[in-house]
């Protein structure tokens, strides 16, 4: 029976401790759980982690006594009940002694205000600065990428914020250098490509009194991450990051059209629309064979192409894969709505070949 209440407990205490996605979905996390006397994270953030960090260090010293609690109620006894009890009910109390010091003293003992010591100015409440990250923190601009079940990852427009179960790390972005240090790929992934990569990533300060930490993601939320940091990660010679799927696409559409002849233009290439930044080099042209002359309708399969040379190649492939087209802001080609093209994405070069013809010219 004892074996039995173990295995149980074990399991729960791994649960607790580092949730699984059903507790994180069932609500069966400690900050969930506690939500109403936590208060709300986008409104006050430091004092939100001030308290969920508390009651974590509480909850998770109490249980090695929950585990002799637990085989109480099952029924165990022994005369190493007593000392056992003892023995680790020295760790909540401790634990306790050391969070009423986090509270006491203005809090300035806590671990969240401690991380914010490093920019607090003599003579100044930490409070101010507080509430200066506070008022930032309420931003829509901010990016937040989760780690894990008990960690995340935040950028403002300022600051980078790691969020752990014990504290959180703060550091500005002028005061800090990111750097890949490592990458892991795996075949399986939940979005549906065909590998994912994961980088390990380390915050360096660049000064003394601010600790370093690191961080792992996926190289999708790295190029997600990318656009909002002052300071372009660091990716050494020997670390090569895993292009995604629409990125290794967009590769082999280019080859393809290079591969086209070239459509002479008279007039002036302009930057392309969808980019702003590339110059447009790309024409949509009719490859396939026209109808009779007699044959008049409106619905025909295909039409010439008449728009001018608007699109650079790179945009141009992006427009074909359906989750670009999803978050795109520039208008599709009119063209593209008339020509018999299925927008799905293919990793063969027969298939690109069998699916777009040389409808794609190179401008010139």
């Amino acid at each position: 029976m004892d074996i039995l209440i173990t295995l149980f407990y074990i399991l729960f205490s791994i649960c607790v401790v580092y949730p699984p996605a059903e507790f994180v979905s069932a609500g069966f996390t400690i900050a969930q759980l506690f939500d109403n006397w936590l208060g709300s994270e986008n409104t006050n953030f430091i004092g939100y982690h001030m308290k969920r960090t508390t009651i974590t260090v509480l909850i998770h010293s109490m249980l090695p006594a929950g585990y002799l609690a637990t085989l109480w109620c099952g029924g165990v006894r022994g005369e190493w009940m007593l000392s056992a009890a003892a023995a680790v009910l020295i760790i909540p109390f401790y634990m306790g002694y050391k969070m009423v010091s986090w509270w006491e003293y203005d809090k300035s003992k806590h671990p969240v205000v401690k991380a914010l010591q490093p920019y607090v100015t003599p003579g100044i409440d930490w409070r101010v600065v507080a509430s200066n990250f506070n008022v930032e923190f309420r931003s829509v601009d901010k990016v937040s990428i989760t780690l894990s079940a008990t960690s995340k990852f935040v950028v403002t427009h300022s600051w980078l914020v790691k969020v752990t179960q014990y504290g959180i790390n703060l550091v500005k972005q002028r005061d800090c250098a990111l750097v890949a240090t490592a990458t892991d790929s795996h075949n399986l992934s939940t979005s549906g490509e065909d590998e994912v990569q994961y980088v390990n990533i380390e915050a360096i300060p660049s000064r003394d009194d601010i600790k370093k930490f690191t961080f792992r993601i996926s190289t999708t939320s790295l190029r997600d991450l990318q656009p909002r940091l002052d300071r372009a990660i660091r990716v050494p010679e020997h670390i090569s990051l895993l292009p995604t799927l629409i990125e290794r696409f967009v590769d082999v559409f280019k080859q393809h059209v290079e591969q086209n002849p070239v459509y002479q233009i008279d007039e002036e290439v302009e930057l392309c629309i969808g980019c702003m930044q590339n110059p447009a080099d790309v024409k949509l042209d009719r490859r396939c064979v026209p109808p009779p002359p007699h044959i008049e309708d409106e619905h025909l399969p295909c039409q010439q192409c008449n728009c001018r040379v608007l699109w650079c190649t790179a945009c141009m492939a992006r427009l074909l894969t359906p989750r670009a087209a999803r978050d795109a802001r520039s208008p599709r080609p009119t063209a593209l709505e008339v020509q018999p093209v299925d927008e799905r994405l293919y990793h063969s070069t027969r298939l690109l070949r069998a699916l777009f013809g040389d409808m794609f010219r190179p401008a010139s």
